[in-house]
C-alpha cells in the first residue's frame, strides 16, 4: 500500500518544494518508487513550465506532462483562489481527487504531496486546503523556514494541524538564505524541544539547488519508520 505524506510549510517560501524534492530524491536513491503530487500550482514561466513542478519531475526522474502530477495549474503567481476566480471556475475537491487518483495509478511506494503557501491555504468559498477530504489519509510533514519569527510560525502551524486532527509525521528545518539567521543552532534546539515531533533533518540553503546533496541532510531512516 502506498504511504502518503503531505508537505506543508510555515509560510510561503519556507522551502517546501526544495525539501519535498530532497525527500523524493532520497527515497528514490534507496530504491523506492516515488510519485510527487502538486494539487495546485500557480505561476508559469515564459515557456509554460511551472518551476515547482519541474523540480519534482527532476527529483524523481519523470518525463511526463505537468498535468500528470498537478491537478490545477494557473498562469499567474498569485493566491490560487484569486487565480481560479479569474478563470471563472472555482477550485473543486473533485478536481483534486482526480489528480490524486492519477498520481496513485502506478501504486508507488510513496506519494509526496506538496501544498501551496502555508497550511491554511484559501480555496475560495470560505474553504481551505485542509478541508479537502483527500488529505485525511496523509501524514503531514511541516517545513520550517528558518528566519526571524520561525519559532512562532512553527508552533502555530503545528497547533493548527493538530487541531484539525491530522497525523503529523514530523518536521524539517530549512535555512532560507545562504546567511544563517542569528542564533541558528539555538533556534534549532528550541524547535526540537518544543515541537514534540520527530525531527527529520535540517536542510541547508543550496545556491545551486542541488537536490541530491540536500537529500543527505535528511534522516531518511527516521522518515521510513513513520
Amino acid at each position: 500500500m502506498t504511504k502518503m505524506f503531505f508537505i506543508t510549510g510555515t509560510d510561503t517560501d519556507a522551502g517546501k518544494t526544495f525539501c519535498a524534492c530532497a525527500l523524493e530524491a532520497a527515497l528514490r536513491e534507496r530504491g523506492y518508487s516515488v510519485r510527487p503530487y502538486k494539487p495546485i500550482a500557480a505561476g508559469l514561466e515564459a515557456n509554460g513550465s511551472n518551476q515547482d513542478i519541474s523540480r519534482h519531475l527532476e527529483a524523481v526522474g519523470l518525463h511526463v506532462p505537468q498535468s500528470e502530477i498537478a491537478a490545477l495549474i494557473y498562469r499567474e503567481p498569485v493566491a490560487p483562489h484569486i487565480a481560479a476566480r479569474k478563470t471563472g471556475k472555482e477550485i473543486s475537491f473533485a478536481d483534486l481527487d482526480l489528480g490524486l487518483k492519477r498520481a496513485l495509478s502506478d501504486n508507488p511506494d510513496y506519494l509526496i504531496t506538496e501544498g501551496a503557501g502555508g497550511w491554511l491555504l484559501p480555496l475560495g468559498g470560505n474553504r481551505v486546503l485542509p478541508d479537502w477530504p483527500g488529505m485525511r489519509d496523509m501524514q503531514v510533514i511541516i517545513v520550517v523556514g528558518m528566519k526571524l519569527g520561525c519559532l512562532n510560525h512553527a508552533l502555530l502551524t503545528r497547533e493548527a494541524v493538530v487541531r484539525r486532527e491530522f497525523r503529523v509525521g514530523g518536521f524539517i528545518t530549512h535555512s532560507v538564505s545562504a546567511e544563517l539567521q542569528p542564533y541558528y543552532q539555538e533556534n534549532l534546539e528550541t524547535l526540537q524541544e518544543m515541537m514534540g515531533l520527530p525531527f527529520l533533518g535540517d536542510v541547508r540553503y543550496e545556491k545551486s539547488a542541488n537536490i541530491k546533496e540536500a537529500s543527505s541532510d535528511l534522516n531518511l531512516d527516521l522518515f521510513l519508520s513513520l
